[in-house]
């Protein structure tokens, strides 16, 4: 007997069928026999769950942030059925026992598939990271951000060299900060301007080795991105927040919408709109904070915002606006992620694993009462978007009708680990 069959569903390429799920993978597209338990999926769309690249699900001594239950959670209730954990934590993934003790927590918590990054430091153990599991490094510092110090030519040339080697993806956040205080969104941007993030590519470009994988972390302006593609197989993300929000929009002092790179200018956001179908990645850099924190004066404040739920609701919002395309969202959310991790995506398809979020096209205020992030709130707040029913992680409905299931996440291990996802 099946067990579980998503009835009468809408797929991507608009047919309507039962989709039969058995031991985590769908078995069957079409009309459904004697099934355990049914989701009545009439007038909604399935699609495969995102894949969240770039989030920081904080924990241990930063806990009161979020932490791997309420994160993931927040994840499932947005779409997101796996995510890639960044590693500037506390304390930071800089060592096999550190990572190994991250792994074996976020397998007992998680709500969603997970793999943890390991860090690239002057310390850190990058051989015994890969050699242990990790499914990338970095995103490696380029310029100091919130829980991350920048690193000097030497060490990312030195590092580059070493992960090259094993045939690693390294991640990267790239930007030059000009010195100065902020007390604004204005000068915030003003000092981690776009040029500084083109110019950060180049430097790390020039100090990669041939045989370097690259991937850029939230490139916030075209200027940057134009700067990325110049090296072959490089590849790169960009966020809700460059995509949706400006700085001339917001309150100047409002600490809630600073982060790592800036909010840019409208003018600069439309431009990324522009060229939205060449963007390879939509990644969150989910990086929430509590409203005590960015209660701090600006200058002081921390940069980071959550949006591993949000982001899947905005981009769905501006596929059922006619703004872009299904397929793309796909492709930027699931396709392309899981190839550039190395891993397999999954589909709607017979044999795939079964990691589905269900949309019933109903677009709906965001506010920070209905999110899950133990944070509290959100940059999005007032905005619509599009939120998934039923999120379905390897075979379980993780999150249906307002409730969380727990099933099997899977870790993600890097191929240094000789895994690959199903």
């Amino acid at each position: 007997m099946t067990d579980l069959v998503l009835k009468s569903a809408r797929l991507p390429d608009g047919r309507i069928a039962d989709i039969s799920i058995d031991r985590g993978v769908i078995t069957h597209i079409g009309s459904s026999g004697p099934v355990d338990t049914t989701i009545d999926c009439r007038s909604c769309l399935c699609i495969p769950a995102a894949i969240d690249m770039h989030v920081h699900m904080r924990d241990g001594p930063q806990s009161a942030k979020e932490d791997w239950g309420t994160g993931t959670q927040s994840a499932v209730a947005g779409g997101v059925a796996a995510v890639v954990d960044q590693p500037n934590t506390m304390p930071p993934m800089e060592s096999v026992e550190n990572f190994s003790a991250r792994v074996a927590h976020a397998h007992e918590t998680s709500f969603c598939h997970f793999a943890i990054n390991g860090s690239v430091t002057e310390t850190a153990d990058l051989t015994g990271l890969w050699e242990a599991g990790a499914l990338a490094f970095g995103e490696m510092f380029a310029a100091p951000s919130s829980y991350g110090s920048a690193l000097s030519p030497e060490v990312i040339r030195s590092s580059l060299v070493v992960l090259g080697n094993a045939g690693a993806l390294t991640t990267v956040h790239a930007e030059e900060v000009r010195p100065g205080e902020v007390h604004s969104l204005v000068e915030h941007a003003m000092l981690r301007p776009v040029s500084g993030e083109a110019a950060a590519v180049d430097l790390v470009n020039s100090l990669a080795p041939a045989n370097a994988r690259l991937h850029y972390c939230h490139m916030s302006g075209a200027a940057s991105i134009a700067r990325v593609v110049t090296r072959p197989g490089n590849s790169y993300e960009v966020t809700p927040h460059h995509l949706f929000l400006s700085f001339e929009e917001q309150d100047p002092s409002n600490t809630h919408f600073r982060m790592n790179p800036p909010l840019r200018t409208k003018a600069e956001r439309m431009e990324l709109w522009r060229m939205f179908e060449s963007i390879p990645v939509i990644a969150s850099d989910h990086a929430p904070h509590t409203t005590l924190e960015k209660a701090q004066p600006f200058s002081t404040a921390p940069s980071g915002v959550p949006g591993v739920e949000t982001m899947m609701p905005l981009l769905m919002n501006a596929v059922f606006e006619g703004k872009i395309s299904l397929d793309a969202v796909v492709a930027k959310t699931v396709t392309n992620p899981y190839h550039i991790l190395g891993l397999a995506a999954p589909k709607i398809a017979v044999g795939s694993r079964a990691d589905i979020a269900v949309y019933a096209k109903q677009p709906e205020k965001i506010l920070p009462e209905r999110l899950h992030s133990r944070c509290g709130w959100t940059p999005y707040e007032g905005m619509a978007g599009v939120f998934p029913v039923t999120t379905v992680v390897g075979g379980v409905p993780a999150w249906h009708n307002g409730e969380f299931s727990r099933g099997e996440a899977l870790w993600f291990a890097g191929k240094g680990k000789s895994f690959t996802a199903p």
